[in-house]
């Protein structure tokens, strides 16, 4: 299912509370493979984010109603490359907001910030993610095996990457 219209908006502190939600849920902690955080280290995992420069965006639905975010992070203007991270509340996952939100931060890491190259890690057991990364261009570049430890058993981890050259927008 495709979505046509998200918005891409600064993240602000009102959209910390969600953030912590969405950061609980037992599919995120298990597919991103966190631990439970508390709501001052959502905040304290925020501003972290904000001082190594990151580009740190909500993502709101054709309602106006936030539905996740999305960054830019790793930004290294000087190999032209950053890597970017999603998360969708759980109650909004399968609806194309995934989708419609990379495909604009992309845009604005190839247009606007004149990136060569985004990349990604994600697990192995993420077969969603990995599908949505693939449609969206992304391809394997690597796996590290069982590099990831969850819920008794190691993963392998997935390194995928889109480059301008590629990029249909």
């Amino acid at each position: 299912m495709s979505i046509s219209y998200v918005n891409l908006r600064a993240f602000e502190s009102e959209d910390m509370k969600e953030l912590h939600r969405w950061f609980n849920d037992a599919d995120s902690i298990s597919m991103i493979g966190r631990v439970p955080r508390t709501y001052e280290e959502t905040v304290q995992h925020v501003e972290k984010k904000r001082k190594n420069g990151d580009l740190v965006l909500a993502i709101d639905n054709e309602e106006l109603h936030t539905v996740g975010w999305i960054f830019l992070q790793n930004i290294e203007h000087e190999h032209g490359r950053a890597s970017i991270g999603i998360l969708i509340a759980p109650e909004s996952r399968g609806k194309g907001y995934a989708g419609a939100a990379m495909r604009k931060m992309i845009d604005i890491g190839f247009k606007q910030l004149r990136l060569n190259k985004i990349y990604l890690t994600t697990r192995g057991i993420n077969e969603q993610a990995i599908g949505l990364y693939q449609k969206t261009g992304f391809v394997i570049e690597g796996q590290l095996r069982s590099h990831a430890y969850s819920d008794g058993r190691y993963y392998d981890t997935y390194i995928m990457g889109i480059l301008a050259s590629e990029w249909k927008g």
